[in-house]
């Protein structure tokens, strides 16, 4: 778990400078009988839930996003962005 929260820490500093609040908690959803926490930087959570949802399903990426998947060495599913706008999801 520690893993994961450094990992995700990581990744956001090497971002460009976005707000100094945390992501957002958009909640749990189950995709395939998996859940997943999902969660959302600088964007709201229907639409990042949404894409969360159609990218867990079939990998398909919402227009200008980059997207990233993870191992299983890590509890972070997928992270996707598009400048200062993220959404990842989180295995739990």
């Amino acid at each position: 778990m520690a893993v994961a929260v450094a990992l995700v820490l990581g990744l956001m500093l090497a971002q460009p400078a976005g707000a100094i609040v945390p992501p957002k908690n958009c909640g749990m959803m189950t995709v395939k009988g998996k859940r997943y926490q999902i969660k959302a930087d600088q964007m709201r959570c229907s639409p990042a839930r949404t894409y969360a949802r159609r990218y867990l399903r079939s990998h398909t990426r919402p227009t200008g996003f980059r997207c990233s998947d993870y191992g299983s060495g890590t509890a972070l599913k997928f992270r996707c962005y598009k400048r200062v706008r993220v959404f990842f999801a989180i295995k739990r």
